[in-house]
């Protein structure tokens, strides 16, 4: 009778075990954004919820031309470096200080014009606070 208590408890932590194991390992939510960057002003992704500690994630899908620059905010306040780009590509953006600090929080995207591109910019992509 004890052996088989000890073999339903090892069984009942190891399914439990997998279990947050893939819960922890979970995609990220991508959220898809389109739309021109204006010359002089910003254009801005809807709210996200930051779900783990990693870096966030910009995956450009489609720039016209030009070159642009993205981070994510909070609020009015920067929480990632500015990284910019002239092409499609994944950019990676590192948050500033405790990236966990955010988790649960509501973040967003935002892309400007890099100086010298003196023109609206249309482009596309996904994107994931992660």
């Amino acid at each position: 009778m004890k052996k088989s208590k000890l073999f339903a408890s090892i069984v009942a932590v190891s399914l439990l075990t997998i279990g947050l194991g893939s819960f922890a390992n979970a995609s990220p939510t991508y959220h898809e954004y389109s739309g021109k960057v204006p010359r002089f002003e910003d254009l801005e992704t809807n709210d996200a919820i930051k779900e783990t500690t990693g870096s966030a994630y910009n995956v450009v899908t489609y720039i016209q031309k030009g070159k642009l620059v993205s981070w994510v905010e909070k609020g009015t306040r920067n929480v990632t470096k500015k990284e910019a780009y002239k092409e499609r590509k994944v950019i990676v953006m590192d948050y500033l200080g405790n990236a966990s600090s955010l988790v649960g929080e509501n973040v967003y995207l935002n892309i400007s014009t890099s100086p010298g591109t003196l023109e609206t910019v249309d482009t596309a992509g996904t994107w994931t606070p992660n």
